[in-house]
This record gives C-alpha cells, structure tokens and sequence, in this order.
C-alpha cells in the first residue's frame, strides 16, 4: 500500500454526516490501470474520485494498491472504496458495485501465433502457445471462462500488475494477453513498445462495465444506493463523459455506460 496523503477535506454539496458519510474519512484505494491511473499522472478514476468527494461532502483517505490485494481489502472491510471494478458473481458477496466506464477488451497477440489462430478454440489447440495475465484481474463472463480453461492447463503466466503485463509480452515470456482500450492507449506508448501487428475480438460481448466498488461491510443497502445515484448524476449530465473525452478523445462515447432510469447497485448477500 502507498498512502497518497492526507485525507481529503469535504467541499460540500452535501454535508458530513449525511447517509452518504460514513464516521470516519473514507478509505479509497486505487490500482495502477493505464488511462483509469496511474501514480505519475492519475486519470479517469482520480477525477472520478474528486468530483464524487466534491458532491458527497465526504472526506476520502486515498491509497494505491495491488489489484489482488485491494479485493481483500474490500472483503475484510479495511478498504471502503474503490475505483474500476468490474462485477463478478463472488465479488457481490462482499461489494456493491456502480458502474461508469465499459472496458472493451481485445487479445494482443505476438507473431508467434499463427495466422490460422483466429479465437480462444484455435489458441486453446495450440498447447505450445501462453497467454498473459493480471493476478486478480476479470474481464467479464466470456473471457472468464477462457482464461480459467488455460490456467487449468498450466498455460497463464501470472503477473502482478498491468505495466509488467505490457513489459513482459515484450519480453516475449508470454504469447498473447487481454487487454482494454485503458491500456493499449496508454502503455504501449508510455512504455515505447512496439504495438502488435494483431489486436482481434474475441469476445462477442459487448463490453464489461466497471466502475465504483463499495464494501458491505462498510456501507448499507441505502447508502450504496444514495452513491450509485451520485454516479448516475454524474453519468447523466455529462460529467463522466467529459472526464473520459480527456483521455480517450472521441472514443470515449463508447467507453462510457449509459445511466438507467433507476439507480441500483448490486444485491445484498
């Protein structure tokens, strides 16, 4: 864990003390991602963060963090927050969850692999070929399922965090990973790698939603559903558009989610 500093004071557009608040400053914890964050240049997940501590009055108390570890940290309730999570069956257990961005995930692929592999069946069949990945990390149900296939085989090379993922496909240690439009724009620059000759889709969906995580042990029912409707605000007069249009230019109209018409948050355990 690397403490950001002290905790941030609230700049009310609603009061502390509020059902928004809880008691004490609460604890936020990024993770290294590409244009969501990063230490040197924060991002899309720190603006988020700023303009919910903005509109809750809340103070925050931020940190940076492992991926692996922050899920613990939810878990357990040490973490209150955090930010781009994407939603899994398990993690309902222990989190609510208030979606904003889609992450549409593509295979960047070494020329190792042969022309002829064209998706996850033809990788699969090839058992000389390895695909690198996050400790931790899901990429929704589809991909989920490949990427638990190949590690059952022993064919996923485990790292610990998305700039070592970048480095060690140029490394050549793996064949082939998954990533989405947060980290292709960002590492393959920042890093001056070379970009692949081949980044397919091999996933039909369309796209995985992330966003806010809250942890159940540290907030309510209705408390996660007064944050899922600050997130829909945000959502819905343009503000996370704006914050992502920063980062990601016009590609950011498909990478921001649609705000429903009712506000929700995961169901309780």
């Amino acid at each position: 864990m690397r403490p950001i500093g002290a905790a941030e004071a609230p700049t009310a557009l609603q009061r502390p003390g509020s059902s928004l608040c809880p008691n004490e400053p609460i604890r936020f914890a990024h993770y290294e991602f590409g244009l969501l964050y990063t230490p040197e240049s924060g991002g899309i997940d720190e603006d988020i963060r700023k303009e919910l501590a903005r509109r809750s009055g809340c103070a925050f108390e931020v940190s940076v963090r492992p991926r692996a570890r922050i899920w613990q940290d939810l878990a357990s309730g040490e973490l209150h927050m955090a930010g781009s999570g994407v939603q899994t069956p398990e993690r309902d257990g222990f989190a609510w969850f208030a979606h904003y961005v889609i992450e549409r995930n593509v295979v960047a692929l070494s020329d190792r692999v042969p022309d002829d592999v064209r998706g996850f069946e033809d990788f699969i069949l090839r058992t000389d070929l390895h695909l690198g990945a996050v400790r931790s990390f899901s990429f929704g149900p589809g991909l989920d399922v490949q990427v638990a296939r190949l590690r059952k085989l022993g064919r996923i090379y485990e790292v610990a965090d998305t700039r070592t993922l970048y480095r060690m496909f140029d490394f050549q240690r793996y064949d082939a990973f998954i990533g989405s439009q947060f980290l292709h724009e960002h590492y393959f620059k920042s890093l001056g790698l070379p970009q692949p000759r081949r980044l397919e889709r091999w996933d039909t969906s369309p796209g995985t939603p992330s966003g806010l995580v809250l942890a159940k042990r540290r907030f309510t029912a209705e408390q996660a559903a007064a944050w899922q409707a600050l997130v829909t605000g945000m959502l819905r007069d343009g503000t996370v558009q704006r914050i992502v249009a920063r980062y990601l230019g016009r590609a950011a109209d498909q990478a921001v989610v649609r705000p429903t018409a009712t506000p929700s948050a995961s169901p309780a355990p």
